[in-house]
C-alpha cells in the first residue's frame, strides 16, 4: 500500500512538473513579447540620480469627466505610484496632504497638462521639505475590457520649476505585449497567476492600475540609469522637458 502511495504521490508531482514546464514555454507571459516602449524622458541621468526626496502629491482626475466609472482611478493611481515609487525607487517618497491645497482635490483638481499655480512649489516644499515634486493625472480609463488607462506623470524639481522627468501614455490591456506585461507583473509581485486569452486574465481595474504604477516607475529608474528611455525627438515629452512651469525661483 506505502509502495503504490508513494508512486501515486511521484506521478502527480511529475505531471504537475511537466504542466508548470509547458505553461512557461506556450504562456507569452512568461517570454513575451513585452511592451518596453513607452513616451517618457527628461534630464539626462546623472540628474536624476541626484533626486533625494520627493513628494507625490495627489493625482488629477480624469481629463474627459468625472464619471462614476472613472471616479476611483486618481485615488487608485496615486496609490499606486506611491507603492511603486517606495518599492522600486532609491530616494525617500513623502506624501504632500491632499487638503493642504484646495486645488489638490476634487474634481476642479490641478491637472499636468494645465498651469502650475506660482504658489503651490513654495507650499510643497514647506509642506514636505521635498527638492522633488511628482505631479500626475488620469488622462483616460476604462474599467470594462480591455481595461484601459491614460496616464500623465511629471517629476519638477521644486528650486526652479525645471521639468525633470515626463510620461505620457496609454496603457491598454487589448494590446498583446502590454496583457503580457501586465500578466507577468500580476504573477511576480503580487503573487497572482493568470490565464492567456481568451481568458479574462486581466479583468481588475485595481491591478491593472498598480501594473501601470509600476510600469511608470520602471520607465524613470531606466531614465535614472542610462538615460536610454529617452522618448523619440519629435515627442511631447522631450519637448516638454526642456521647459519650466509657470512658477518662481524659490530659495532653499
Amino acid at each position: 500500500m506505502s509502495t503504490c502511495l508513494v508512486v501515486l504521490v511521484s506521478l502527480t508531482f511529475l505531471i504537475t512538473g511537466c504542466s508548470s514546464i509547458k505553461k512557461q514555454l506556450t504562456d507569452p507571459s512568461h517570454h513575451g513579447p513585452f511592451r518596453n516602449q513607452y513616451n517618457c524622458g527628461g534630464a539626462p541621468a546623472e540628474v536624476l540620480r541626484k533626486i533625494q526626496r520627493v513628494a507625490i502629491l495627489p493625482t488629477a482626475a480624469p481629463e474627459q469627466g468625472s464619471a462614476s466609472s472613472a471616479a476611483s482611478a486618481p485615488s487608485l493611481l496615486h496609490q499606486g505610484l506611491v507603492e511603486e515609487f517606495r518599492s522600486a525607487t532609491p530616494f525617500e517618497v513623502v506624501l504632500y496632504p491632499a487638503n493642504a491645497y484646495r486645488l489638490l482635490e476634487g474634481p476642479n483638481s490641478l491637472r499636468v497638462t494645465e498651469a502650475l499655480p506660482p504658489q503651490l512649489l513654495k507650499e510643497t516644499q514647506r509642506q514636505t521639505d521635498a527638492e522633488v515634486a511628482l505631479f500626475s493625472s488620469v488622462t483616460a480609463f476604462q474599467t470594462y475590457p480591455p481595461l484601459m488607462i491614460g496616464i500623465k506623470v511629471t517629476l519638477v524639481r521644486i528650486q526652479d520649476g525645471e521639468i525633470l522627468w515626463q510620461f505620457d501614455d496609454t496603457l491598454n490591456a487589448g494590446d498583446g505585449p502590454t496583457l503580457n506585461d501586465a500578466r507577468r507583473f500580476l504573477r511576480q509581485k503580487l503573487g497572482i497567476d493568470t490565464e492567456p486569452p481568451p481568458s479574462p486574465s486581466v479583468d481588475s481595474p485595481t491591478r491593472f492600475t498598480r501594473f501601470a504604477a509600476s510600469v511608470v516607475a520602471r520607465m524613470f529608474l531606466q531614465s535614472r540609469a542610462s538615460g536610454a528611455s529617452e522618448p523619440d525627438s519629435g515627442s511631447q515629452a522631450k519637448k516638454d522637458s526642456k521647459k519650466r512651469l509657470n512658477a518662481p525661483a524659490i530659495n532653499p
